[in-house]
């Protein structure tokens, strides 16, 4: 659902108001200190945030934060990885996209520049309020992500519930045949890996999925899997994603539930 838009009666043309892009950068030594800048202009003058600023047009989101910090602080740093995607809201600019990159200190000391009055390590466990919210994530996601360095969790990612099996077939080799539409909305791709579970029989496989016609509701046992079950028998597919610990909140898995003939009775996430 959009939004009224101004557009030319004349023309034809369309005034789209899109958040503006912008950077921000979580700098954190290794004794947990983190760079912050008292802003000197609107939003959030006076407030303590992360360096920051819009990115321009000849720039990549990667060369607009280390350019930005450079400027704010007199702090030259290295990329090191992407943090997270953030919008907020904002009286002046509406909202901003602020994308949040974790860097490394390479050297210099903090002072103020452009758009800041004051620039400072602070403790991550003694930190002065923050003006924005999305600067708030990105520190609590940076430090979480300092902590937790490299560990993966396997999540549940895909679920098709109440499944019924309409055809076996032996000599084939080992898949799970799905309706491409069913696949598709609970976001599976042909090739993936899938847990198979089998409620009459509490038969439990490991196979890989394949597309069966979209709209035919057909599910499909191939090969040795075909052993696991027999028409008529409902199943539950799963499938997981290996994801970095700090981001595990972000993952919403999808859900799709069959009706007795394979028709989507519900779906959600």
């Amino acid at each position: 659902m959009h939004s009224n838009r101004i557009v030319c009666p004349k023309c034809g043309w369309i005034y789209y108001a899109n958040p503006l892009p912008s950077v921000a950068a979580f700098v954190c030594t290794a004794d947990d200190q983190i760079l912050l800048i008292k802003r000197g202009v609107a939003p959030g003058k006076g407030k303590w945030a992360l360096p920051s600023g819009f990115i321009e047009q000849h720039e990549l989101p990667e060369q607009a934060v280390i350019r930005e910090l450079r400027e704010e602080t007199n702090i030259k740093g290295t990329l090191n990885r992407l943090i997270g995607v953030y919008t907020e809201p904002t009286r002046i600019y509406g909202n901003v996209l602020l994308i949040g990159y974790a860097i490394d200190y390479q050297r210099g000391k903090p002072r103020s520049g452009s758009d800041t009055t004051d620039a400072r390590f602070f403790s991550a466990r003694r930190l002065p309020k923050i003006a924005f919210r999305s600067h708030h994530a990105i520190i609590k996601k940076g430090l979480a992500q300092r902590s937790n360095p490299g560990i993966l969790i396997e999540i549940l990612k895909s679920k098709i519930t109440e499944a019924t099996i309409t055809h076996t077939q032996l000599f084939y080799k080992a898949s799970m045949g799905i309706d491409a539409q069913i696949m598709k909305a609970a976001g599976l791709v042909p090739g993936e890996k899938v847990h198979v579970l089998n409620y009459n029989n509490g038969e439990r496989l490991i196979t890989y999925t394949i597309e069966e016609k979209a709209g035919s509701r057909r599910i499909v046992l191939y090969g040795p899997a075909s052993r696991k079950g027999k028409i008529g028998d409902k199943l539950c597919i799963l499938s997981y994603a290996l994801v970095n610990a700090t981001d595990v909140e972000g993952i919403k898995t999808r859900v799709v539930t069959l009706d007795e003939r394979n028709k989507i009775k519900r779906r959600h996430t």
